[in-house]
């Protein structure tokens, strides 16, 4: 799946964007896809400021087949439990791509210099 077998860093800056309960819509930057017990769930964070989100924060999302069977569908985690361990995963995964081989990681051109 990428860096470890549970998360896929995103380094495209693919655009997702999702409506809020106005239907407004609000673009986010995908910034790794984890898997979590048997689920996955996107870590996503806003391009532009959103209100009751800082500019460093992130949300996650989990990912669900949608009712066409093609497209995904987003549904915001609420369970702090949930978010904390998704999180974890993706923290413990950038964390081994420091520690590790660069091959693959988004971040290959820091590690390198690291190295240096």
């Amino acid at each position: 799946m990428g860096i470890n077998e549970k998360v896929q860093l995103i380094d495209d800056d693919e655009i997702i964007t999702l409506y809020d309960e106005e239907n407004n819509p609000i673009d986010f930057y995908e910034v790794a896809v984890v898997e979590y017990n048997s689920e996955l769930y996107a870590i996503l964070q806003p391009c532009d400021e959103v209100e009751g989100i800082e500019e460093d924060e992130v949300v996650i999302f989990k990912i669900e087949e949608g009712d066409d069977g093609k497209d995904d569908m987003f549904t915001y985690i609420d369970d702090d439990d949930i978010a904390d361990a998704v999180f974890e995963e993706y923290l413990r995964a950038t964390a081994e791509c420091d520690k590790e081989s660069c091959e693959g990681c988004p971040s290959a051109d820091s590690c390198e210099e690291k190295k240096d």
